[in-house]
C-alpha cells in the first residue's frame, strides 16, 4: 500500500451482520475516511457463501453491497454461518463477523421483505401494519413458527381466531418478548377553570392522552361521579384514536348553568389515569384595604372589586365614628374605590391619652346588592400612633 501524508483512517459502520434467510440475503456495509488523503483498499471474504461488490475501491466513502448463501456453504436448513471478512487498506484494517442461519422457511412480503422469523415479523409489522394482520392469520405465518420452533403455539392458535386482530399481534408480540405491554400517560393531569358571575358560555376542553409504543391499547373513559355539567364525547379510548405521535384527545365540556354554587369538581378516569376538572366561581364581590394599618388622624381607600358582571350598590358602614365616610352607598362597576378618613373627636383623643391606648381595633361592614342577591363583607381595620 502506498502512505499519503495526512494518512487515512478507516472507520466501518458495523462489526457484524447477523440474519436468518431461506435462501440468499443482500444489505451493504458503509466504509469511510476519518482521517486525511485518500482511502483505498479491498475485502477478503473467508467463504464462497458471502460476497462483497465491489471487493476493490479507492474513495473516501464507499457503499460495499454483500450477498450472503448459506446455502453454497454447504450450511443444512436449521443451522447457521459463521465467517469473517476482513478489509484492508491504507487507512488500516478492519474485520466484520457474518452469522447467518439458513433457514427452513421465510416468507417473502408483497413489499418485497423477506420474513424468516419472528422478529423479522415484528420490524415488518412497525413497518406496515395493515399487511401484517392478514399475514398473522395465514397459514403460510403458521407454518413459519413451526419451522423455526416457536415454543408457544398453543397460545398463538388462541391468539390468531382473535376477531381484534391488532390486540391478538399485540399479545403475540409481549409473549414473545419482542414488547412490552402498552401503557397510557396524561402529561396534564389537572384542568381548571374560573368564571365570573353572569357568564353561563358553555366551556369546551380536551385532555391530551400518551401511549407508551405503538402497540395496541384499549381503554374505558368513565367520571368518577357523572355530574351533569360535565360531558364527554366518548366512553372509550382505542388505538384508532392516537394520532402518529401516538397521542389521543379526550374531549369534554363543562356547562355553568347546571352548577349551582362556587365550586365544582369531577374526576375524569382514562385507563388507569386520572384527570382532574375544576370548576370556580369567584365570590361577587372582594374588598380590601390599600394599607395594613393607618394613623389616628389618616386618610385611607376601600378597593372593591365587582365580579358580578353588573352594577352593585355596595353600603359601607363603621360602628365607631372615627372612621368616616362621603356617603354611606356606592354604584360599583368592575373595580371601585371608596375613600375614608380617620378623625377622633376630641372627648375620644382625651380618653384615649387618659388610658393610654396606642391603637385601636374596629371594622368596616360592607353589604353589595344585585337583583335578588346580597353579599356582605367585613373588613378589620388597625387605628393608631405609628
Amino acid at each position: 500500500m502506498n502512505f499519503e501524508q495526512p494518512l487515512p483512517v478507516l472507520d466501518i459502520n458495523t462489526e457484524a451482520i447477523e440474519l436468518d434467510t431461506k435462501d440468499s440475503a443482500t444489505g451493504t456495509i458503509t466504509l469511510k475516511n476519518i482521517g486525511g488523503g485518500t482511502l483505498k483498499g479491498y475485502i477478503a471474504s473467508r467463504s464462497p457463501a458471502v460476497v462483497f461488490e465491489p471487493d476493490w475501491w479507492e474513495g473516501n466513502t464507499q457503499t460495499l453491497t454483500y450477498t450472503i448463501n448459506p446455502s453454497k456453504a454447504d450450511i443444512a436448513p436449521g443451522k447457521t454461518l459463521k465467517t469473517v471478512v476482513h478489509i484492508c487498506s491504507n487507512g488500516g484494517e478492519a474485520s466484520v463477523r457474518i452469522e447467518a442461519k439458513l433457514t427452513k422457511m421465510a416468507i417473502t412480503t408483497r413489499e418485497g421483505i423477506v420474513i424468516a422469523n419472528v422478529r423479522d415479523f415484528y420490524e415488518y409489522t412497525l413497518a406496515y401494519p395493515i399487511p401484517a394482520r392478514q399475514i398473522f392469520t395465514d397459514s403460510e405465518f403458521y407454518m413459519l413458527l413451526l419451522a423455526v420452533g416457536y415454543p408457544y403455539m398453543e397460545v398463538y392458535e388462541s391468539l390468531h381466531k382473535d376477531a381484534n386482530r391488532e390486540r391478538a399481534m399485540d399479545n403475540f408480540f409481549i409473549l414473545s418478548g419482542l414488547k412490552t405491554e402498552t401503557t397510557l400517560a396524561l402529561p396534564r393531569r389537572s384542568f381548571i377553570y374560573d368564571q365570573s358571575h353572569g357568564d353561563e358560555a358553555r366551556i369546551f376542553g380536551q385532555i391530551i392522552a400518551e401511549k407508551s409504543d405503538k402497540g395496541f391499547f384499549e381503554a374505558p373513559i368513565t367520571m368518577e361521579n357523572n355530574p351533569p355539567w360535565l360531558s364527554l364525547t366518548a366512553n372509550r379510548l382505542i388505538s384508532s384514536d392516537f394520532d402518529n405521535e401516538n397521542r389521543a384527545r379526550v374531549n369534554f365540556s363543562v356547562d355553568p348553568t347546571l352548577i349551582k354554587g362556587r365550586y365544582a369538581r369531577e374526576c375524569i378516569k382514562i385507563g388507569g389515569n386520572e384527570a382532574e376538572i375544576i370548576f370556580r366561581r369567584p365570590l361577587a364581590i372582594t374588598a380590601r384595604l390599600n394599607r395594613e394599618a393607618y394613623r389616628f388622624d389618616d386618610k385611607g381607600v376601600i378597593e372593591i372589586f365587582n365580579h358580578s358582571g353588573g352594577d352593585l350598590a355596595v353600603e359601607v358602614f363603621c360602628p365607631d365614628n372615627y372612621v368616616r365616610f362621603a356617603a354611606r352607598t356606592y354604584s360599583a362597576g368592575k373595580y371601585y374605590e371608596i375613600p375614608f378618613t380617620i378623625k377622633l373627636s376630641a372627648f375620644m383623643n382625651a380618653g384615649r391619652l387618659f388610658r393610654k391606648t396606642p391603637y385601636m381595633r374596629t371594622s368596616i361592614e360592607i353589604k353589595g346588592a344585585s337583583p335578588g342577591k346580597v353579599y356582605k363583607i367585613r373588613l378589620p381595620i388597625v387605628v393608631g400612633e405609628w
